[in-house]
């Protein structure tokens, strides 16, 4: 029979747990605070269990008060070991796990089973919070800099990470950290963004993670960093539901899958010119270049500066918990000329043509194509164009936007892709001219051949 640990033991070993970890001896009123934290579950470790059977995978376990779960080997070894706590008769409830950083006071719920809430706050988390911010944190301060060299940009970040740092909501955007190596954005990341909200709660992937099937690593992940990312259409489509999903199918190598609440937050870094491909009218990506590398900057000593870092970081956390955050702008991505670059690179040139069309962007053909370029003809035809446009302006357009010049044998097959067709219509006076039509001007039936 299993005889419970002794309560000696028990606050034994949670000092030990207290001390031993580094994220929580930085500073003598931090290693204070987690020793409370931890003496206060090993008191709740000596108090009786109750039995659950888990939902997924029906193994008995026995769920202590202090959120603590013992897998056992089968019912009767979990009756033993109850016994040993004196519960003399022991029911098994429904049990499953879930993870929501939104409730982290709340481990416990459920009616007839037991729903239990593995996640935690980190301990800067769990600090006091103060009523005002004065603390100092100057290397997280020049390295915020040169990750985020513009200022406006800066505060954006530094609004979204307070959001998920006070509230574990998911912001619904990402960002992209364009630059060389060496310019701070994994050290920001691993050594300052990490730490804060719990280094169980953030993990840094590649571009493969991206890809693949199996992405069980995103389980019960608050802050995901994938390092070096390049384009990928099927890494873009998967993105996208990983941004703004409430829920997340996961999938381990063994096939067995499951829904779980999403609530990732992302963050892409890579020095490829086109790390992710974004839409022309995208509401998820912010996109930052970093200045240059660390070493090249005065201020940056090395293993000293990241000692430095982690030194601060009780400060910073102090910032964070009284910053007056926003939660409507951090879901609001921020304009960057980076951002418009990107924009570009990753759409065919095709694509944005038709896109011009069919959103009937007037302003952004005439500039695209240039007013010096443009007959008073052309311009009274793009005051007034839906749904169709004469061969001779498409052309200017077409040339225009892809960057070099294109003949109609070309730019016909790349229309009729694209779901524009051509047809022969009668304009200006009866002069028949070819005409490009798409939307609900189409009508198969008088489409050229050529186009079909």
């Amino acid at each position: 029979m299993s005889k419970p640990r002794n309560k000696p033991y028990l606050i034994g070993s949670a000092l030990d747990r207290a001390f031993g970890e580094k994220s929580k001896a930085e500073v003598p009123t931090d290693m204070l605070e987690a020793a409370e934290q931890e003496i206060q579950k090993a008191q709740l470790e000596s108090k009786a269990p109750v039995g659950m059977v888990e939902e997924l995978t029906g193994k008995y376990i026995l769920v202590f008060p202090s959120g603590r779960k013992q897998v056992c080997k089968s019912k009767s070894h979990a009756i033993d070991v109850a016994r040993g706590y004196g519960v003399d008769k022991l029911s098994f409830a429904p049990f499953r796990e879930t993870y929501d950083p939104t409730s982290p006071n709340k481990p416990f719920s459920g009616g007839d089973g037991l729903i239990m809430n593995t996640y935690e706050k980190s301990p800067y988390q769990n600090r006091p919070k103060p009523g005002a911010s004065t603390s100092a944190w100057p290397t997280i301060g020049k390295l915020m800099e040169n990750v985020f060299p513009d200022q406006r940009v800066r505060e954006a970040f530094m609004n979204w990470f307070a959001v998920i740092f006070n509230t574990g909501k998911k912001t619904e955007t990402a960002w992209v950290i364009l630059g060389s190596q060496g310019s701070g954005k994994t050290l920001l990341v691993t050594q300052v963004l990490f730490p804060l909200l719990g280094v169980n709660n953030g993990i840094q992937l590649n571009q493969d993670a991206l890809t693949t099937r199996y992405n069980e690593l995103l389980d019960r992940k608050q802050l995901v960093c994938f390092n070096e990312v390049h384009s990928s259409k099927q890494a873009a489509e998967r993105v996208k539901t990983w941004i703004t999903e409430g829920d997340i199918r996961l999938e381990d190598k063994s096939g067995r899958a499951h829904i779980e609440g999403n609530h990732l937050n992302l963050i892409f870094t890579s020095n490829h010119q086109v790390p992710v491909q974004i839409e022309a009218d995208d509401r998820r990506f912010s996109v930052v270049r970093t200045g240059p590398p660390l070493r090249e900057l005065g201020w940056f000593k090395g293993e000293s500066t990241v000692r430095l870092v982690g030194r601060e970081l009780a400060s910073f956390a102090d910032y964070l918990h009284a910053f007056p955050f926003a939660e409507g702008e951090a879901r609001h991505p921020v304009a960057t000329a980076e951002k418009e670059r990107l924009v570009v690179a990753s759409n065919d040139p095709f694509d944005r043509l038709v896109d011009m069309l069919r959103r009937r962007r007037i302003q952004e053909l005439k500039d695209a194509i240039g007013l010096e370029n443009l007959t008073e003809g052309d311009l009274s035809e793009l005051s007034k164009f839906n749904g169709s446009m004469t061969k001779d302006l498409l052309l200017k357009a077409a040339k225009a936007v892809v960057g070099a010049p294109v003949s109609k044998k070309v730019l016909t097959p790349e229309l009729g892709k694209r779901g524009v067709g051509v047809l022969r219509g009668c304009v200006d006076e009866g002069e028949r001219k070819r005409v490009y039509v798409w939307g609900d001007q189409v009508n198969p039936d008088k489409l050229d051949k050529e186009s079909k």
